[in-house]
């Protein structure tokens, strides 16, 4: 039988298969997909529940950084964390948007509305948990608000309405303020918040496609608050869940056994230094003679030779 145009993208979006215009399978995805039938439009889980509960197993692993919980670590360039910020925003729309196969028809056009408005409001949602908690919003805060939101609109961008994406974005943006901070109470240093970010990010645009999914999207699902009661809701969670595990479990054994081989952790004498000056005899700034700085003749002393020589400078 061969399908029309229309009936092709609908059974593309509906379970995760790509067919020929014959009707006939080209690929196929995993179980999740096609059998589970849990909807991850372009890889909530994936990509982002995947990475976070990997890089926290990693995390386990190698250890805390020396001074975490005492030295602030702040970013070393605000300026370049909001060019980052940008660059990565607009480069989003190029999975999202694009997992949609093609320029025309509804679906392109409504994943890219609800991937704008869902990482403006996670950037408000966030900025006004720094005010409330903080007494201030930081441009830092609204760069990690923007990839909260980006994070969270990822697997559910074809499957809720714009209104549904304002408020998923707003959730995920106040929700992801405050996960942050689970590392200082959990003790894990995750440097780069990977787990207060795209692992629950990751998780709250997930589960959400059980409870805000809309049929006039384009996945044609409706989740628990538009009348389709739970069944998508716990294939949702289903699917997170096994994500969870298999990939945490997986990424544990791997980095546990490279660490007690070949090893996954500097000195303590170049972290101290700072790998860019101690590996490649360079830092990105030259500010001053002192090992700050990065003094390229200080780094042919050696590693331990080299600290101890700012040290006595010191």
């Amino acid at each position: 039988r061969v399908l029309n145009v229309t009936d092709f993208k609908k059974k593309l979006l509906a379970n995760g298969r790509a067919y020929n215009p014959d009707g006939s399978v080209l690929s196929q995805g995993g179980w999740i997909a096609n059998n589970l039938k849990a909807i991850d439009y372009a890889g909530g889980t994936a990509v982002h529940i995947n990475a976070g509960i990997a890089g926290l197993a990693v995390c386990l692993v190698v250890g805390k950084r020396v001074g975490f919980g005492k030295s602030p670590f702040r970013p070393h360039n605000l300026p370049l964390v909001m060019l980052g910020s940008g660059i990565l925003w607009f480069g989003w729309y190029g999975f999202n948007s694009g997992s949609a196969l093609a320029a025309g028809g509804n679906a392109a056009s409504v994943v890219m509305i609800n991937t704008t408005v869902a990482t403006c409001t996670a950037a408000i949602g966030w900025l006004i948990v720094e005010k409330l908690r903080d007494g201030h919003a930081t441009s830092l805060g609204a760069s990690s608000g923007i990839v909260a939101g980006l994070v969270a609109i990822t697997p559910s961008c074809g499957a809720v309405s714009p209104a549904g994406a304002i408020l998923l974005g707003l959730f995920a943006g106040v929700v992801c303020a405050y996960a942050v901070g689970l590392k200082y109470k959990l003790g894990f240093d995750d440097s780069l918040d990977v787990v207060g970010v795209h692992l629950i990010g990751g998780i709250i645009g997930t589960l959400a496609i059980g409870l805000i999914a809309t049929s006039a999207a384009p996945n044609g699902v409706n989740g628990l608050f538009y009348g389709g009661g739970f069944d998508q809701l716990w294939r949702q969670a289903v699917a997170a869940g096994a994500v969870l595990a298999y990939s945490g479990i997986i990424a544990f054994i791997i980095a546990f056994i490279i660490h007690k081989t070949i090893g996954m952790r500097i000195s303590e004498d170049d972290e101290q230094a700072g790998v860019d000056i101690t590996y490649h005899a360079e830092t990105a700034y030259e500010l001053n003679e002192s090992g700050l700085g990065g003094a390229f003749s200080g780094a042919s002393l050696g590693h331990g030779t080299y600290r101890k020589a700012e040290e006595a400078k010191i």
